[in-house]
């Protein structure tokens, strides 16, 4: 990721030795962003790079989540808009607005759009592994967990669910 990417980024040893002290076992970091007021987080290692911007080139006959394709360094990338994706209101661009571009399970490379970039927050594997959600509604097939973090929940996506849009 570029160091534009992230507007709030804290020191990973701060967090590591903070929770390593409180021996929590291994750590993960996930990338947090907004939609619709609802904070989300990716899997760091599943993030390439935050885009501010990107001319995106629409593609008739797409599915209504996919936003069209954008030119990276050569390599063509979908784009999906988040918020249609997970079935809420479409939102104008604005100054807060990001492509997180991302790997999907397929291997694929998809440019998600969010309403905003947060910060690199570290989480403890245990607490990631007992966030797994086993609920059967099919809205919630992208959500890995919940885990609480400083007074709000954040929705741990699962990378898994964009595969089926990485193509259009």
């Amino acid at each position: 990721m570029t160091n534009q990417a992230l507007e709030t980024t804290h020191a990973p040893e701060q967090y590591d030795d903070e929770l390593e002290a409180q021996d929590q076992g291994p750590l993960s970091r996930w990338v947090s962003f907004t939609v619709d007021d609802e904070t989300y987080a990716l899997n760091v290692l599943d993030v390439q790079e935050v885009l501010r911007d990107a001319e995106i080139t629409p593609i008739p006959g797409a599915p209504d989540a996919i936003l069209g394709i954008i030119n990276l360094r050569g390599n063509v990338v979908t784009v999906v808009d988040a918020r249609t994706f997970f079935g809420l209101e479409a939102k104008e661009w604005d100054e807060n607005s990001r492509i997180m571009v991302i790997e999907v399970a397929s291997g694929e490379i998809v440019g998600l759009v969010v309403d905003s970039v947060a910060e690199v927050i570290v989480l403890p594997q245990s607490v990631v592994d007992r966030a797994t959600l086993s609920v059967a509604d099919d809205r919630a097939r992208h959500i890995l967990g919940i885990v609480p973090q400083d007074e709000k929940l954040i929705i741990l996506v699962d990378m898994k669910s964009l595969s089926d849009l990485a193509t259009p």
